[in-house]
């Protein structure tokens, strides 16, 4: 029996964006717009996008919180303190476009899950044999993680980013029951580890 995760990943909605999007400022040098995650939503038919919620809290306790802050007239707090998306870029590859942990929230494996939640949707969309994506030359704690994952680095993108950094193109092949079962084992781990609270 799987541990039970205090944490819930879901497909992004449209009332999702405006904390995505705060959250992608807190992220990123060079976020993207509000509108970019819009266009995302509702006019890119082959992106997938996916928010983490924070833990749910206690029965009856989200309830009186709703209708304190409605009194006060205060806004309400977001649930969502991270994101992840990707496109199919053809039938035989996904490219994970972003992703996003709240700095409140990172140091928690939370990043993990989302980059585990991404690659098991590309799986889902057979025949997807290979996921790529980009990460910073200076992210070594994002390259440890893919690494873990099975992606390896192809090349350098020379000034990909807007603030003029590099990026390392990197790709795992992910048709092989190997790694389907390698992913299996990888979120029985990340499960036992949040469900025990234990920092990764």
């Amino acid at each position: 029996m799987s541990p039970v995760i205090p944490y819930t990943v879901r497909p992004m909605e449209a009332r999702d964006v405006p904390a995505v999007a705060a959250i992608e400022r807190l992220s990123f040098p060079a976020p993207w717009p509000i509108s970019t995650f819009w266009y995302e939503l509702t006019a890119n038919g082959t992106g997938f996008y996916f928010v983490l919620l924070r833990p749910t809290e206690r029965p009856g306790g989200g309830r009186w919180k709703r209708w304190l802050t409605g009194m006060l007239g205060l806004p309400e707090e977001t649930p969502v303190i991270g994101y992840v998306g990707f496109r199919l870029l053809n039938d035989a590859e996904a490219h994970i476009t972003t992703l996003a942990v709240h700095p409140d929230w990172r140091g928690r494996g939370l990043g993990e899950l989302l980059l585990l939640t991404a690659l098991e949707s590309a799986l889902a969309r057979d025949p997807v044999r290979r996921v790529s994506l980009e990460a910073r030359a200076s992210n070594e704690i994002a390259q440890r993680l893919y690494r873990k994952y099975g992606f390896r680095f192809r090349r350098v993108m020379p000034g990909y980013y807007r603030d003029g950094e590099d990026a390392w193109l990197m790709d795992v092949e992910v048709r092989e029951t190997a790694y389907r079962e390698r992913l299996a084992e990888l979120r029985r781990k990340l499960e036992a580890r949040l469900s025990a609270g234990r920092p990764t």
